[in-house]
């Protein structure tokens, strides 16, 4: 009997708690890794030894590269009421964001089927006993199940693998459900003759992972995609060049959310039934048009797989109902429902739990963020609020009330900010959150100091070119330390690519900040230090990397070159370029003028 495992989703993270040598920590369950991976923070966090693994041993994933991974060991690693001693965990060089610590790889799920319910919050692990031929979805009484046969080689490869189609093409299919999104690979797009800058084909963003370069990412229409009897019609799903050795497509998270699932390793099959709702929906917490959707009704909605036939028996602690009556339970399905953008059903979730468990921060800070999403900011105050009062340690709850108020610029934005830096440990991924929000209030050196801490603990991380540029502009807007200043853009302009990946992934609809970024930051240090030609060449520089005319990011740049062309006694130049970053930016006087810049 193996005790059922509580799954959080926090966002489109399927998140559990663990504890390391006694301490809370928080995994992804990601059934696309091969291993448990820990990241560079947590190691030092948790103060865990070191050591590289042999000579020879890589780790590759999204993005195609590869690099030699460090090995912590946790003298006790405990998880759903079991412990392990002298845990083994990878270690690469990107951390995982949102106060995750590391993900649960195959190394965890391989030695039972496993059971993924996250719709409802929960992952249980079965022994299933004389069911060689039976269908082991045992809670589809009357639903359609799905089936695949899985196509793994149990000695060489941990995936778990599929075959599926994309509009009628014959593709491989990785249920990855570390990865935020389902995404294609861009050679199997090509296949089916999708390509970036094709009809209805649009670039939305990146992908960053555990390391390597970002990785660009695109929108794609499709006409539909089976699996096992099920067929998705008229949607979209993104494209990316993300290397994957064995498989077309990872099947992420959403697919995930939107299906109840069973790994049943046991017979190299895999179950599923189909919750309702969008399946590939691009839009994380926008309310679906409707919450169950018959075939073909709804662009992105699943058609139901046909009958299967059979039953199963398995042992496990099994449910006499998948619906949550207790607060935990309602809270993460209420999670699950503000992740998939069904609002008013985590609201109606999240109410009820609260109701059951009155005293319960936690509760109260993610119908907080329920009701945000739901653009009821007043009832979102309310509810971080309370969760304060109730846990004032909460630096995720500060967080969230300081930028949930940040564009109105509170009086108390720097009070929850200043808890954030007291209260989070040192190591933390979100100190590089904090520095762009203490930036955007002026308080630079604030920021400056955050992106410190990052850096420290984050030196060879995917983003760490963007730290480097974050804390020259912090430096040269609080006029302090300008020579370390400019060594930091320097570095980050030259130092752009980084290392390694694993197919955990996380997707951002924006594009990496990029050259002419950093070009306009560097020119602000130019012009404190009196380098006015610099300055003006650097802003060239950012001007003719941004596109594209007219864009908001352009005024910046027009600005300071303003600036410095003022000061060189190019009065009609300096003036031009005002009033056309003026034109683009109308507050932008204002802005600069917190950084003691004037005209």
């Amino acid at each position: 009997m193996y005790p059922p495992m509580p799954v959080r989703m926090d966002n489109m993270q399927p998140v559990v708690s663990a504890q390391i040598n006694g301490a809370d920590a928080r995994f992804v369950v990601d059934t696309g890794s091969f291993f448990d991976f820990l990241s560079p923070a947590a190691a030092a966090q948790f103060k865990l030894p070191l050591t590289y693994a042999p000579p020879g041993y890589y780790v590759t994933g999204v993005g195609g590269s590869s690099v030699q991974p460090q090995i912590a060991t946790a003298k006790a690693f405990a998880l759903a009421g079991l412990t392990a001693h002298d845990a083994k965990f990878l270690v690469g060089n990107n951390d995982f964001e949102d106060g995750v610590d590391g993900i649960l790889g195959q190394n965890i799920f391989r030695f039972a089927d496993v059971e993924y319910d996250f719709a409802d919050g929960m992952l249980r692990f079965i022994k299933p006993q004389h069911c060689s031929g039976a269908v082991l979805a045992y809670w589809a009484t009357t639903q359609p199940i799905g089936t695949v046969g899985l196509s793994w080689m149990p000695d060489t490869q941990t995936d778990v693998i599929a075959k599926a189609t994309v509009d009628g093409h014959g593709i491989s299919v990785l249920f990855d459900s570390g990865s935020w999104r389902t995404i294609l690979s861009l050679a199997a797009a090509k296949r089916v003759g999708i390509v970036p800058g094709g009809p209805g084909v649009v670039l939305v963003g990146e992908s960053i992972g555990v390391g390597d370069k970002p990785v660009k990412v695109w929108a794609a229409p499709i006409d539909s995609f089976e699996i096992g009897g099920e067929t998705i019609q008229h949607t979209h799903v993104l494209i990316g060049d993300i290397g994957l050795e064995n498989a077309d497509m990872m099947l992420g998270a959403d697919f995930f959310l939107a299906h109840h699932i069973y790994v049943a390793y046991s017979q190299s099959k895999l179950y599923f039934t189909y919750n309702g709702g969008p399946v590939f929906d691009l839009n994380a917490r926008r309310p679906p048009a409707q919450t169950k959707a018959s075939a073909g009704a709804t662009p992105g909605a699943a058609a139901q797989p046909g009958p299967a036939q059979g039953s199963a028996t398995a042992t496990g602690q099994m449910p006499a109902s998948n619906t949550p009556t207790d607060a935990p339970g309602l809270m993460r399905r209420g999670m699950a429902e503000t992740s998939r953008g069904q609002l008013s059903q985590a609201i109606a979730d999240l109410t009820q739990a609260c109701v059951l468990a009155a005293a319960d921060a936690d509760c109260h800070y993610w119908r907080g963020l329920a009701y945000w999403h739901n653009h009821d900011p007043q009832l979102a105050l309310a509810d971080f609020d309370q969760a304060l009062k109730l846990a004032p340690g909460d630096y995720d709850a500060h967080l969230a009330r300081a930028k949930l108020q940040q564009p109105h610029l509170h009086a108390g934005i720097v009070g929850d900010l200043d808890a954030v830096d007291r209260f989070a440990p040192q190591e933390a991924d979100l100190r590089l959150q904090l520095a762009m929000q203490y930036s955007s209030i002026s308080q630079y050196t604030a920021a400056a100091h955050q992106l410190d801490l990052w850096i420290q603990y984050h030196p060879r991380d995917v983003r760490v070119y963007e730290a480097l540029g974050s804390r020259c502009w912090a430096r040269a807007a609080a006029n302090v330390q300008l020579d370390q200043a400019l060594a930091d853009c320097d570095r980050a302009i030259h130092t752009r690519l980084v290392e390694s990946h694993s197919a955990f992934w996380r997707f951002t609809h924006r594009d990496a900040p990029g050259p002419g970024w950093l070009m306009r930051n560097r020119s602000l240090v130019y012009l404190r230090l009196g380098d006015l030609d610099k300055a003006i060449a650097d802003d060239d520089a950012a001007l003719a990397q941004t596109e594209p005319e007219g864009s908001g990011a352009r005024a910046s740049p027009l600005y300071l070159r303003g600036l410095a062309e003022l000061r060189k006694g190019r009065q009609s130049q300096g003036e031009a370029d005002l009033a056309a970053a003026r034109n683009l930016q109308p507050d932008i006087d204002r802005h600069y003028a917190t950084m003691g810049l004037t005209p």
